[in-house]
């Protein structure tokens, strides 16, 4: 196939049925995909040879580290469009000044796994995709409230330091650093306030979480209030909180060698599958 023939374009609602099919080919690999085309479709972009949609990449917006991930329809692989596509997006991401590119697969999935290596990108971290089915925790009141813009400069120090440790003692992140608070960011966190929240002792923020949907995305806890129970009692209410939104289930993302594995196993969370994340620097 004449790859000079690809088309690409920034995904159009037009395409939404037809990326939906295209993902459809691949069940598990696309499943990830399609969440977030339905949540954030500025993110993506389209290739067409003629008319026919083949493939869809999910490009993250450029920083120095971002998200790419490329998915090919069955019957158009190992033609070279999947190569092609990721060398676009790459382009296009280091235009914007990106210096690390990540990309995921499900573990198992060997021949993604080996394309990826083939185009430079090498293993970063693994994670594992876990969720909790059970019911409401019974849970006596909490110092648990939403966020406000004031309390962003609090809870963004300890989040980033809590990570920052965790990333640390996992060991598969050599070049972490504590993220700096940004008004980018603080902007971001203040349009989404509805969803995070903040546990207070003594009128002091130690414990801060995002929830995006029915996923708990984010949950940390002040370093030196760790150890004393504060993040079991803080995961269970906002697993209450998920379910008294009308949700059934509580999912969550927990990176393979962090110390938290235990507490979401402990909680009734279930291991549905691990992806492993790899990494490239342009």
């Amino acid at each position: 196939m004449n790859i000079s023939g690809i088309r690409y374009e920034h995904f159009s609602e037009k395409d939404y049925y037809a990326a939906r099919e295209l993902l459809g080919y691949d069940v598990d690999a696309g499943e990830n995909i399609l969440r977030v085309l339905a949540e954030e479709p500025e993110l993506f972009i389209t290739a067409f040879i003629e008319d026919k949609l083949v493939a869809l990449a999910q490009v993250n917006e450029p920083a120095s580290q971002t998200y790419l991930t490329v998915f090919v329809a069955p019957q158009f692989r190992r033609q070279g469009i999947g190569s092609a596509m990721v060398k676009y997006a790459e382009n296009e991401l280091q235009a914007g000044g990106t210096e690390k590119v990540r990309s995921s697969f499900r573990t198992g999935h060997q021949a993604s796994l080996a394309f990826a290596r083939k185009l430079g990108y090498d293993k970063y971290f693994s994670s594992a995709y876990m969720q909790r089915t059970a019911d409401t925790f019974p849970l006596e009141k909490l110092p648990v409230r939403l966020y406000t813009d004031e309390d962003y400069l609090a809870s963004q120090l300890l989040y980033a330091a809590a990570f920052h440790e965790m990333r640390v003692r996992v060991g598969c992140f050599l070049d972490s650093v504590i993220a700096q608070p940004s008004e980018k960011e603080r902007r971001a966190w203040k349009e989404d306030a509805e969803n995070r929240f903040v546990y207070e002792i003594n009128g002091e923020i130690v414990a801060y979480s995002h929830l995006s949907g029915n996923e708990l995305s984010s949950i940390s806890v002040r370093t030196d209030f760790q150890g004393l129970g504060i993040g079991r009692k803080f995961v269970m209410y906002l697993c209450n909180e998920i379910h008294q939104r009308g949700s059934a289930t509580v999912d969550l993302w927990c990176v393979v060698g962090n110390y938290a594995r235990s507490l979401y196993d402990s909680l009734g969370f279930k291991e549905k599958y691990i992806t492993e994340f790899m990494r490239k620097t342009l």
